[in-house]
């Protein structure tokens, strides 16, 4: 999953009441509209690397 900061605990909330409370999400800075460009991007690939980290360790113990 990904979400904002402003928005990780609603998403970790609902994660969990839907029985995934080990959801690997992703999580970016908030907010994105009317942040400049080059900086979303920035944030995007952070965002892709982070994406494989969750979706290549074998560690779902701990989400983050």
């Amino acid at each position: 999953m990904l979400t904002t900061e402003r928005l990780e605990e609603l998403t970790r909330s609902v994660a969990a009441s839907l029985g995934l409370s080990n959801a690997r999400i992703v999580v970016i800075p908030h907010p994105l509209g009317g942040t400049d460009p080059a900086v979303v991007e920035s944030w995007a690939d952070d965002a892709v690397d982070r994406t494989i980290e969750l979706l290549t360790s074998n560690d779902w113990s701990s989400p983050t």
